[in-house]
């Protein structure tokens, strides 16, 4: 690679040096217009004092010295290190003015103190305050002690006069230098102030942008805080509005707050129940362990579901389904949620349908599904005691003519008054039941042998003999009953109740109201059935 020549490389020096950062940039090409002004002023300098100097050498030398320190000044301030390259010729300046002060004139002379307040401006425009101070230390110093030197007879002889002419021409140099640093300090003022207006437009845009990002981030903060309260009005209306009951816990089973439902649920109100514990406060002795365990649980994540009893603040136990969810926030569980569902009449309802599909609806009396459930549950206590179980089939005698001669209406106060009288006649563990029509049947159990199914059979039929009254009307009726035993006649509870059905057939061919027990000596059901069905078109009911 070819080395560039020193004149290509001192032209290199001379323009203006260029960097990225605007600022240091700006700062450079002030700089080096100084520099090359002073080397300008010098050189002038150099060519007015050389050709009457007595000691040209000397001369040549100081302004040679002075050259070699700009050179190196220039390279120093292309590298950008402005303050160095400031410092170097500076201090070149410096030295050689106190040197000619010194040695040369012998004397301090006002060149010599204008030359230092030019250093000394110098350095406060390119240096900063510091190397101001400094200088001007420097220059105190230097010329107190010409001054003390001067006034003892120990400066030396002056080696190069300075008449009148050659101080006004140094004067005017340095004026003219004086003039350039003034110059220079006022583009540093005036790019100070274009700076100053820039920074402050920025700041400006700045402060413009940032009230429109406050603007805004209120605008969202208060539509956010309104949208909040709305959530927050529409989840506390549905709290308040459900028919639910509602109560929300803190860590300590403690309640924090309940809605209108939960008040009318319970009988309390919201001063009562707040900060009470609710497990105290809503249940009995035998179900706080179970309510304890379930809001154990609610409190430790889980979520529940459950049906159980709580008390009313009167007292009453009132049937719930109760469901139970943790409240979280942030991730974090900070309390639970209780909900309860009054299911009481609903149990209510489901306890009537089943009746209702267990029990006759004229006269309440069990109908044929719960008969055999009743009698099955029989035999198997029976054969597993040993016992005796006595299956009865009555069927009152003319029951159909009570229906024709006074209307149905008046036949279904019959049957129930009819119930009536069977079941004072039972015991808690015996069962009548109505199989429709005037058909009934009832199960004995623990039955000692078939004289105690006869006793009972009597007591019937006798709670029979007294008349029924209907309507200030006395009606007299009976009834016939066929009677099995377990296990004499079987084991089964549909073949039971056949053979007590054959049995009354017997009894409804032989005369009526009367008992008869099964037995297989006996002519064949189908034709009892048939005799029956013939008698009974037959019977008339006996008024009175």
């Amino acid at each position: 690679m070819k080395q560039p020549s020193l004149v290509s490389y001192l032209w290199h020096l001379l323009t203006p040096p260029a960097f990225e950062d605007a600022e240091l940039a700006r700062r450079a090409r002030t700089q080096h217009r100084f520099l090359l002004i002073t080397l300008f002023v010098t050189f002038i300098f150099a060519v007015i004092l050389l050709p009457n100097s007595p000691i040209p050498g000397v001369v040549l030398a100081i302004f040679g010295l002075i050259d070699l320190f700009a050179v190196l000044a220039l390279a120093t301030l292309r590298r950008g290190r402005l303050n160095l390259s400031a410092a170097i010729f500076l201090s070149a300046i410096w030295g050689s003015l106190t040197f000619a002060a010194a040695a040369i004139h012998g004397d301090v002379s006002s060149p010599a103190v204008g030359g230092y307040l030019v250093v000394i401006l110098a350095a406060g425009l390119f240096m900063g305050s510091r190397y101001t101070i400094a200088f001007a230390g420097l220059s105190a110093l230097s010329l107190t002690g010409m001054y003390l030197a001067n006034s003892r007879g120990w400066m030396p002889e002056a080696l190069f006069a300075l008449t009148l002419s050659r101080s006004y021409i140094l004067q005017i140099l340095i004026f003219l230098v004086g003039v350039a640093l003034i110059h220079v300090a006022g583009q540093s003022v005036q790019a100070a102030l274009g700076r100053a207006h820039c920074h402050e437009d920025r700041l400006n845009e700045k402060n413009r942008e940032l009230k429109e990002i406050l603007a805004t981030l209120e605008q969202r903060i208060a539509e956010r805080t309104a949208e909040i309260f709305r959530q927050k009005q529409f989840y506390q209306a549905l709290v308040e509005n459900s028919p639910i009951a509602i109560v929300t816990l803190d860590r300590e089973h403690h309640i924090l707050a309940c809605n209108p439902a939960f008040e009318e649920l319970f009988g309390y109100t919201q001063d009562e129940v707040v900060s009470k514990d609710l497990d105290d406060l809503i249940t009995t002795a035998a179900t706080w362990a179970e309510a304890h365990s379930y809001t154990q649980r609610i409190l430790a994540g889980q979520t529940i579901k459950k049906t159980s009893q709580r008390r009313h603040k009167d007292g009453h136990l009132l049937h719930l389904d109760i469901s139970g969810v943790p409240v979280m926030v942030d991730g974090q569980q900070i309390g639970g949620l209780a909900l309860y569902h009054d299911i009481s009449e609903q149990l209510k309802a489901e306890k009537h349908l089943k009746h209702l599909a267990t029990h006759d609806p004229l006269t309440i009396l069990p109908n044929r599904a719960l008969l055999y459930e009743h009698l099955n549950h029989s035999l198997l206590s029976a054969r597993r005691n040993g016992h005796r179980v006595a299956v009865f089939f009555l069927d009152l005698d003319g029951f159909k003519s009570v229906n024709d001669l006074l209307g149905h209406s008046k036949g279904d106060v019959l049957l129930q008054q009819v119930a009536e009288r069977f079941q004072q006649n039972l015991r808690k563990s015996d069962l009548v039941s109505r199989l429709g029509g005037d058909e009934f049947a009832f199960v004995f159990q623990d039955i000692r042998c078939p004289e105690d199914a006869a006793v009972i059979a009597e007591k019937i039929l006798g709670s029979l003999s007294r008349p029924f009254t209907l309507e200030g009307q006395e009606l007299s009726v009976s009834g016939s009953i066929g009677i099995s035993l377990y296990p004499e006649d079987g084991g089964e509870a549909k073949d039971l109740l056949r053979f007590a059905d054959a049995a009354m057939y017997r009894v409804k061919g032989q005369g009526k109201h009367h008992y008869q027990f099964f037995s297989w000596k006996s002519s064949s059901d189908d034709e009892q059935l048939a005799k029956a069905k013939e008698l009974r078109s037959l019977e008339q009911p006996r008024l009175s």
